[in-house]
């Protein structure tokens, strides 16, 4: 156990209540009396006796407080430090304590150390954290309450109680007002949660208080009875101040019956402990983004990820450029419409809310997706019709993107992770139109509109899988990035819900591996393209493959062949390539084929 002395008016108090827990808990105690000054290399320790009294006298205003201790085992340490939450971590890293118990004043509107220091080892030790508010020596050895709520932070507070005060000790519970069985309810839920404390119900004393409010119900019972410290669970990130000093009135807070009042957080888990280990490892090997930095992203983020005019014309523009393209079976136009599309702001956006715990910014994010995502789907669909009157079939640019695969993931992944770095670093911004290129966001989109207005629903859902597939990626990628670049967010309840959300897109991001490996392998499986089948069949009878395209006409899958040579293709010719395509589309398939006439003089 250790505690924490920071000033000689707390210290004789500070180690009373330290005593008082080390005794009852069967625990060393540790007692670190740190200063700022000029930093030391590493805490010595010196066991208590009359000897480190004669050395060292300033302990003697802490010997009266120590008499109680009996056989239990002290050490003591003066430390001067630069950062005392730095020094104050370490030591805790080093001794391990079962407890950390530190004192704290009302000292924020001043700007004193004292409160920000109890806050930051209430927020980062990794022990089980005590934070003192002291009240009046007389009222010390009185009973002690505990509101029990059946988190882990108030079952520490009833067995700390329990261990110091035993029946003194009164475990409270508040039961809202709604039915006449409402004190018998409540003490139900309190037997249940002084059991989960590793207590027998005579081990503590049980008292239920019906009240609609939780504050009123644990102010009424400290009025009515004699309490010396009342012990509260930790719940938020503003706990400690309201807890402090907004629960009991101030006239029980001042004086010579002023009472005591204790913020207790449990020891972290060990999965919440890896994540901070994990956290200052990046910080020590990865740049962190600065104050200035975050301030600019964050601006940037929220202006361009919001659904505005500018954004849908932007889309419908980058769309219609996209499905042109697509249809014309070129490439550098689709490459064009990569760059004018503004789809992968928002989705970065996401990635930074999620790590931030910004819903607000999440939802705009989302709409701003989810409505551009609307508005080229339209746009994709109205050009696969028109497609569709002028009897243009499926290019190649359209079929490159029906069959997405595992790799596609890992660029959209890698993509997220770089365009987010870019972002980050105003410097690096030259950098996003080649991630804009490698992670395409709008052609998937044209390609399912085209496709449903075609009648290749195979098509239409391999298109879709790709898009879902890099905005489930690129969000993913995005959010690794920006934590890992320090960015954090202080809001718990929205913290707990982007967590959820991060850990349901990584889910999906794990159940789309499935049908992108199964695509991926049967690519891998599949020795050779139906074009380089039907150029070998037509090229072992003289002739040229110009082209090959699929397209449907009276909802039938039909494949159209141009070939050159020296006269038409006879029918054997004919069945070898039909052969060829339904075994490689797996259905009946009408061919047509065209011949150009190409002959060649002896001269």
């Amino acid at each position: 156990m250790l505690v924490i002395i920071r000033r000689e008016s707390e210290a004789a108090a500070m180690v009373r209540w330290g005593v008082r827990f080390a005794v009852g808990r069967g625990s060393r105690l540790d007692i670190l009396w740190i200063e700022e000054g000029k930093g030391q290399a590493d805490v010595e320790w010196q066991s208590w006796g009359s000897e480190l009294l004669e050395a060292e006298p300033y302990w003697n205003v802490i010997a009266d407080a120590l008499a109680e201790a009996g056989s239990t085992q002290i050490r003591l340490a003066r430390h001067s430090v630069v950062r005392r939450s730095k020094a104050v971590l370490q030591t805790v890293k080093k001794i391990q304590p079962s407890l950390l118990i530190v004192g704290r004043h009302d000292s924020a509107k001043d700007g004193s150390p004292y409160g920000k220091l109890a806050r930051d080892l209430l927020e980062d030790a990794d022990c089980a954290v005590l934070v003192l508010r002291l009240g009046s020596e007389s009222m010390e050895n009185q009973k002690i309450l505990v509101p029990c709520a059946g988190g882990q932070h108030s079952k520490l507070g009833l067995s700390l109680a329990s261990s110091i005060a035993g029946a003194d000790a009164v475990a409270l519970f508040i039961e809202p007002n709604v039915d006449e069985v409402s004190h018998d309810v409540g003490y139900g839920h309190l037997i249940r949660y002084v059991n989960r404390a590793g207590l027998k119900t005579e081990d503590v004393s049980s008292k239920v208080v019906v009240s609609d409010s939780v504050s009123e119900g644990i102010a009424g019972e400290i009025n009515s009875g004699e309490y010396g410290l009342l012990l509260i669970g930790a719940t938020g990130a503003g706990t400690m101040r309201k807890s402090l000093f907004g629960t009991v009135q101030g006239r029980l807070m001042t004086g010579e019956r002023a009472m005591s009042i204790g913020v207790v957080r449990a020891a972290r888990p060990v999965g919440q402990r890896v994540r901070y280990y994990f956290e200052d490892f990046l910080k020590l090997r990865i740049p962190q983004l600065g104050r200035t930095e975050r301030i600019s992203l964050f601006n940037e983020m929220e202006s361009k990820s919001r659904w505005s005019f500018d954004f849908a014309v932007l889309m419908i523009l980058a769309t219609s450029i996209a499905s042109l393209g697509l249809l014309a079976d070129s490439g550098a136009v689709v490459i064009g419409a990569m760059l004018v599309a503004p789809l992968m702001t928002p989705l970065l956006g996401g990635g930074l809310a999620l790590v931030q715990g910004n819903m607000p910014l999440w939802q705009r994010c989302q709409k701003a997706v989810g409505l551009g995502f609307l508005s080229a789907l339209i746009v994709g669909f109205i050009s696969g019709l028109f497609a569709r009157f002028v009897q243009i079939g499926i290019t190649g640019e359209l079929e490159a993107r029906g069959a997405p695969t595992l790799l596609d993931l890992g660029v959209a992944f890698i993509s997220g992770i770089a365009a987010s770095y870019c972002m980050a670093r105003p410097k690096l911004t030259g950098a996003l139109a080649g991630v804009a290129i490698a992670a395409a966001l709008v052609p998937p989109i044209s390609t399912t509109g085209i496709g449903l207005a075609m009648g290749e629903f195979e098509l239409a859902k391999g298109a879709a899988l790709l898009f879902g597939t890099n905005v489930v990626a690129i969000v993913l990628g995005s959010a690794c990035n920006f934590y890992s670049a320090g960015v954090r967010g202080r809001s718990a309840t929205d913290h707990l819900l982007s967590r959820r959300i991060f850990i349901g897109f990584t889910l999906i991001g794990i159940g789309l591996m499935v049908p992108l490996t199964s695509i991926l392998a049967s690519k891998v499986a599949q020795p050779l393209s139906s074009s380089t089948m039907l150029h070998d069949v037509l090229d072992d009878h003289g002739y040229h493959l110009v082209s090959a395209r699929r397209t449907r006409e009276n909802g039938d899958l039909m494949v159209v062949i141009v070939v050159e040579g020296a006269q038409p293709v006879d029918a054997t010719v004919l069945s070898q390539l039909k052969v060829i395509a339904q075994e490689y589309y797996k259905q009946e398939v009408r061919l047509k084929v065209s011949t150009r006439l190409v002959l060649e003089s002896d001269v």
